[in-house]
Parts: structure tokens; sequence; C-alpha cells
């Protein structure tokens, strides 16, 4: 199984504070992931991630 979370920070939503941003796309990225395998725990899944902006950034992708 691999965990694979891709973030890709060259927009306006982190030239402010790219920690803050990445945190928070992280964090919802946790709630993802705890739904995702609430609902399908032996499901490979994928999805994208957004900055604060709606914009879509990266993904993050499990694979069995």
């Amino acid at each position: 199984m691999k965990l694979t979370i891709e973030i890709n920070m060259d927009n306006a939503a982190f030239e402010e504070s790219w920690t803050w941003e990445a945190a928070r796309i992280l964090r919802s990225a946790s709630q993802e992931i705890e739904e995702a395998f609430e609902y399908a725990p032996d499901a490979e899944w994928r999805f994208p991630l957004r900055d604060i902006n709606g914009n879509t950034v990266g993904k993050i992708e499990l694979e069995q």
C-alpha cells in the first residue's frame, strides 16, 4: 500500500504564508483520508487538493 500527497505551491495562495496554506490543505486532506477509509477501506482512491482560492494544487492518492 502506498499513500502519495503532492502539492504544487507555485501560486498566489502560498505567497503570504506558504506554511499556513500547506497546513490548511493537509488538514483538509486528513479529513478526506478518514472519510475514504470509512466508506471504502480496501479501495484505491484519488482526490484533488485545493488551495484557499479553490484552485487544484495537487492530489492525494492511495494505491493498494
